[in-house]
């Protein structure tokens, strides 16, 4: 795999976490959502089949703990975002997608509050999982590209 390759990869996941925590952003602030938007498990979600596959090159290049370091803040952001869903959503029945998005609770002004804070904490996760991404991708565009060379 090519250095570029890498990190187009890299901004692709980067951009999809962030539309993804927009979706945690718009539920809070009440607008609707979509099927798309429930909250997934951290290997299925874009960033996630990314950080799994191809994004498994990157424990090749840095040291374990830089890659640990994405993988448990991504888990913690999934954790949030599940708790901020479901405040809004009851959940005794995830088969049922479609009914499910149709039938948001009324929350108590506790519970909203309760929502914003979580949301206030994935947000945090999601800064810090974004300034890893960051400084990964600044040390591989640093690095020689002879050094992605063996990785396909």
């Amino acid at each position: 795999m090519q250095k570029s390759q890498i990190v187009d990869k890299i901004r692709a996941a980067r951009f999809a976490h962030i539309q993804w925590v927009q979706r945690a952003k718009s539920l809070v602030n009440g607008f609707a959502i979509k099927e798309e938007d429930i909250p997934l498990t951290a290997d299925s979600c874009t960033f996630g089949s990314w950080f799994y596959s191809d994004g498994q090159v990157l424990l090749a290049i840095f040291n374990e703990k830089v890659v640990k370091e994405i993988e448990t803040l991504h888990h913690n952001l999934h954790d949030e975002y599940f708790n901020i869903f479901k405040i809004y959503f009851d959940l005794s029945n995830l088969s049922f997608f479609q009914k499910l998005l149709q039938t948001k609770k009324q929350i108590s002004d506790k519970e909203q509050k309760k929502a914003e804070q979580s949301l206030k904490r994935l947000e945090k996760i999601s800064e810090e999982l974004v300034k890893n991404l960051n400084i990964v991708e600044t040390k591989i565009n640093m690095a020689d590209e002879s050094m992605f060379e063996k990785y396909v």
